[in-house]
């Protein structure tokens, strides 16, 4: 099985991933991977981002500051574009490289992609699982982790509505109770998943 996992800023992804580990399958964090092509300083990101904003957004040689960078292309969607043309063929091939690892062991793969609709990436994966929450919880729990209510707006702005992914997705999980509630209808979808 080849799983795709996606959901609205703060619905709980991550903690989803993490069981998927527990339980031993192979495990992707698109978010990871993008930070790693920023982490290594990946040529044709640096280049972009020099071409386009300039030195002030490099604290070192070619150390990108992303979270300099983050404020600016969150509140500028036509800039954001220009780096997004950038990363997704690298965060494809990097996807494409992953699950085709999967396949030949024959391994079971969990794929936590935030924009996986936005990207349309579902095509790559055998189901789609979206993690929902309702919004003033998912408000709550990002505030907790110091995110503003701008930056939360910014973000949900830039993505497809949590609701909608749901409704798209071929498996739901609602995250609205404890770690524990949580876990419990994960352990039910994995029995499913895991006859897949």
């Amino acid at each position: 099985m080849i799983l795709g996992i996606t959901g609205g800023f703060g619905c709980g992804k991550s903690s989803v991933l993490r069981f998927f580990e527990s339980e031993n399958w192979f495990i992707f964090d698109a978010d990871a991977v993008c930070r790693s092509f920023y982490d290594t300083a990946h040529p044709d990101l640096v280049k972009c981002i020099r071409d386009n904003f300039g030195e002030d957004f490099f604290s070192s040689g070619n150390c990108i500051d992303r979270a300099k960078l983050g404020t600016r292309l969150f509140s500028r969607p036509e800039e954001m574009k220009l780096i997004t043309d950038i990363l997704y063929p690298l965060l494809t091939g990097e996807l494409v490289r992953c699950i085709n690892m999967c396949r030949k062991k024959n391994i079971n793969g969990a794929f936590e992609l935030p924009l996986l609709y936005e990207a349309g990436f579902e095509k790559f994966f055998d189901a789609v699982m979206a993690v929902w929450c309702p919004v003033e919880l998912r408000k709550q729990r990002l505030r907790n982790r110091n995110f503003t209510p701008e930056e939360v707006d910014r973000r949900d702005r830039m993505q497809i509505p949590p609701e909608e992914k749901l409704e798209r997705a071929d498996y739901g999980i609602i995250n609205s109770g404890s770690l524990n509630e949580l876990e419990e209808q994960l352990k039910k979808s994995v029995i499913i998943l895991n006859k897949y």
